[in-house]
């Protein structure tokens, strides 16, 4: 790419976005923000006057107010040096139309702007399955699922031969049920916003890894 370039990626949990994103950071050279990650690694942090923590919203599939979110990113953009000439991915990010308007003053301090905005489309359902079903190696990190990827021998990884796997707390049906929700509601106005800006596209997530990844490089000319 002759210049950088800053991207979204838009989608429900479990679609599928923060695999492309990791395969685009590897092989396309993006620095990935991921919101997802930010959260939870700050959850302890107190956010209003109550004592309630990131990591308690988090976990009940509510969204954060705008202002929490704001800051982590701004915050993780100012430890990027000479960050108007790095690929930028945000992933997760925003879902508000509050956060897009306030993306695109952040691009705008920087001489950037949003090339492109992908929109990882999947019925309820196969997130569904992805989200109850998954699970990870607690000591090298693979990733499985009970649906579509149990390791070769059942209770043992494959890469390291752990014998230990553990969820994700926000992994469970009653956080899923109102992250899908609140993607539904307040989410997918932010998908009208970036509609009318002209720079969103549409990924059929619904199909394996090479498929997506293919539309991904073909919808980002990159390929």
């Amino acid at each position: 790419m002759s210049t950088s370039k800053w991207i979204v990626l838009i989608g429900v949990a479990g679609s599928g976005k923060g695999t492309q994103a990791e395969y685009l950071a590897k092989d396309h050279n993006f620095t990935v923000i991921s919101v997802g990650e930010l959260l939870r690694g700050n959850k302890d942090k107190v956010i209003d006057a109550s004592g309630e923590t990131i990591g308690h919203v988090i976990t009940s599939g509510a969204l954060l107010p705008d202002g929490v979110v704001l800051d982590l990113v701004k915050a993780e953009l100012d430890k990027i040096d000479n960050v108007a000439s790095k690929n930028i991915l945000f992933d997760g990010f925003p879902r508000t139309p509050g956060q897009a308007e306030a993306l695109n003053k952040i691009a705008g301090s920087f001489g950037k702007q949003i090339d492109y905005v992908l929109r990882f489309v999947i019925d309820d359902d196969v997130v569904t399955k992805r989200i109850m079903g998954r699970y990870k190696c607690s000591k090298c990190g693979k990733i499985y699922n009970d649906y579509f990827l149990r390791p070769v021998k059942d209770g043992v990884c494959d890469v390291c031969g752990g014998s230990e796997f553990d969820k994700r707390a926000d992994d469970n049906e009653e956080s899923l049920r109102m992250r899908l929700k609140e993607y539904h509601t307040t989410t997918v106005a932010v998908v009208d916003y970036y509609s009318k800006m002209g720079v969103l596209k549409e990924i059929n997530a619904d199909a394996d890894f090479e498929v997506v990844k293919k539309s991904v490089l073909e919808s980002l000319i990159l390929s």
